[in-house]
């Protein structure tokens, strides 16, 4: 009987003794490997040992009850599932790259054929999120870049720690125009504060579009305007000068000398229009160039006038 006892606490003291461990059912993690101690704790030492490959930047994974039997088993930890259901998750934290960013960046590699930095790009994926490990912000590459410069299109592999991401799209040209300040109401004469730069898509310029801010300068609204809209030569119209039945002033220059008498406009129009006008003493028409408000020159041959 001695004996026996004897031998049972040789048997104890020669059985290793397994280290307590509390299960963590959520874990997050910054590394590309999973430790001991991520999932357990209480383990002493053994926490430091690797046991898995982390998950990518901002995914998780899903360990279940007989996974963790096995590691605990192998590790000889105290440990074992309360029943087949438990498990823990096992998540790797990671910094999104903001699509402002990767668009710089497209927009950089397609530098190098031809693109110009004031493009707009669009891509297929957008809002597909590349994630970085933390620490590591802004450090990603654009490569296998293809373009075809007729259409716009073109391709890209986003390459980020072991993350790639395909991407397709168009590069658009863009162009300054002159578009509205503020709200124009109808009949209301457009000057320069009214007018201010913005960069649009060449491709949405029609050709009716006014792109030159001289040539609405000073035009009359013919139609309601918004803020911010871009003035088409259907949108407005010349300011009128001389009015159909006004009187005006007619003026013809010889040399140095000026001569002018009274006539009555039998057309509106506005200035640099040719309109036709009746003098008033002579009751002749003549045809004259409107030079500013009820104001319209007449050439030499303009025998009305001298009558």
């Amino acid at each position: 009987m001695k004996r026996l006892i004897l031998a049972s606490l040789l048997l104890l003291v020669a059985r290793p003794c397994l280290a307590e461990a509390l299960l963590r059912p959520d874990v997050v993690i910054d590394g590309d490997v999973v430790k001991l101690g991520d999932l357990f704790d209480g383990i002493g030492v053994k926490a430091d040992i690797a046991i898995a490959r982390a998950p990518l930047p901002g995914k998780r994974v899903t360990v279940d009850a007989a996974w963790l039997a096995r590691m605990a088993n192998t590790y000889q930890l105290a440990w074992r599932p309360q029943n087949a259901y438990e498990q823990a998750v096992i998540e790797r934290s990671g910094i999104e790259i903001s699509d402002d960013l990767v668009r710089s960046r497209i927009l950089e590699a397609l530098g190098r054929h031809g693109v110009p930095d004031s493009a707009e790009i669009d891509w297929s994926n957008h809002g597909t999120a590349l994630v970085v490990p933390v620490g590591a912000a802004g450090q990603f590459a654009v490569r296998d870049v293809t373009y075809d410069d007729h259409y716009g299109r073109f391709t890209a592999t986003l390459e980020a720690a072991n993350t790639r991401l395909h991407v397709a799209g168009r590069a658009f040209k863009t162009v300054e125009v002159p578009v509205l300040a503020h709200p124009v109401n109808r009949g209301d004469v457009i000057d320069a504060h009214a007018l201010t730069w913005s960069r649009v898509r060449e491709v949405s310029v029609r050709r009716d579009f006014l792109t030159n801010a001289e040539a609405i300068v000073g035009m009359v609204a013919h139609q309601p305007l918004k803020s911010g809209q871009m003035v088409s030569m259907n949108d407005v119209e010349k300011q009128l000068a001389v009015a159909k039945g006004a009187m005006v002033t007619l003026v013809l220059k010889v040399g140095s000398m000026s001569l002018t008498s009274q006539g009555r406009a039998v057309e509106q129009g506005s200035v640099g229009d040719t309109i036709r006008i009746t003098n008033t003493r002579s009751n002749m028409t003549v045809e004259g160039k409107i030079e500013g408000l009820n104001l319209v020159s007449v050439p030499l041959n303009g025998t009305a006038l001298a009558n």
